[in-house]
């Protein structure tokens, strides 16, 4: 039987993720656990303010309401949407996550990391300062900002301190990706799928900010990038549980490293709960060393293009 690492408070950053951080191959995926931790809405909150605005617009009654919130978040949006939509009302969703300057210490430790980051928060505190090296001095410099999904191409993942909002921005509400028909459709993109197939092949990814809660989404995406098994370690998930889950954990953690190649790094939520995720990415953000790409993954790139040169 394969047993799976014990939960802690502090976790040390796995050699592989040390290893890609110099070699320029580590990318963070944040997802809502990570903006919840600042206050910003949870899906389930997010989609309770949207209908509470059409209450205030008479769209909607309270008891309307009470039976909507018996579906899940993403429907809840999509029936908001739809409603406004069929009334010629606006449905200001961006509202919701604009405005908040301070990320906070959870913020301030992954952008002290550096690395290219893939979100699918809509929030902008993510900003990485990467500390490009050179005549003995560390610069930090600020990458770019992508959330068209016309814009997300492989090609970021090389280039640290960049963010890429896979489901949009509230900085630029139309990219925003929140109802089940904008899922449907922005996975079955040929741009998305190239640039998820080629994150889960060429890099390692460590997942923060997707709990039990965000199960769904995680998979999602890590199916729809073709994510299996492998043989190597790759791709890893920060989460948390209580003491009490642990036989949870240990059963999960097969799951996730048999279904798509990635471990489950746990975190003990008995005493900070899931501020303990501070304190982890803080560790991070001192011991890793990020760096850009090297000459030789360069030349591997090359090749592919062009094989026969």
């Amino acid at each position: 039987m394969v047993r799976a690492l014990d939960l802690q408070q502090i976790i040390d950053p796995p050699e592989e993720v040390i290893d890609a951080a110099a070699d320029g191959d580590l990318v963070m995926f944040v997802g809502a656990g990570t903006s919840m931790l600042v206050d910003l809405p949870s899906w389930g909150s997010f989609a309770s303010q949207a209908l509470d605005d059409l209450r205030q617009a008479k769209l909607l009654n309270y008891s309307e309401i009470e039976q909507l919130k018996t579906l899940d978040p993403r429907k809840q949006l999509s029936i908001a949407r739809i409603i406004a939509e069929d009334n010629g009302q606006s449905l200001d969703l961006a509202k919701f996550f604009v405005g908040k300057k301070d990320g906070g210490s959870i913020y301030k430790a992954l952008n002290a990391i550096g690395c290219t980051c893939v979100t699918t928060n809509y929030d902008e505190l993510l900003a990485p300062q990467y500390k490009k090296t050179g005549d003995s001095s560390a610069v930090p410099t600020t990458g770019a900002r992508v959330s068209d999904k016309g814009d997300i191409l492989p090609n970021l993942l090389d280039k640290p301190g960049t963010v890429i909002h896979i489901h949009g921005a509230a900085g630029n509400p139309a990219t925003m990706i929140v109802t089940t028909q904008d899922y449907l459709l922005h996975y079955d993109d040929p741009n998305v799928q190239e640039f998820l197939s080629e994150l889960f092949t060429k890099k390692t990814v460590v997942f923060i900010g997707y709990g039990l809660e965000e199960a769904e989404i995680l998979e999602h995406i890590l199916r729809r990038g073709g994510a299996t098994e492998r043989s190597d370690r790759r791709r890893f998930a920060i989460q948390g549980y209580f003491r009490s889950q642990e036989p949870l954990y240990q059963k999960l953690h097969r799951y996730y490293e048999k279904s798509f190649g990635v471990e489950l790094l746990g975190f003990l939520r008995d005493h900070r709960d899931y501020h303990c995720q501070i304190g982890i990415i803080e560790h991070w953000s001192r011991t890793l060393q990020v760096r850009e790409p090297t000459l030789a993954s360069d030349a591997e790139l090359l090749a592919e293009v062009f094989p026969d040169g």
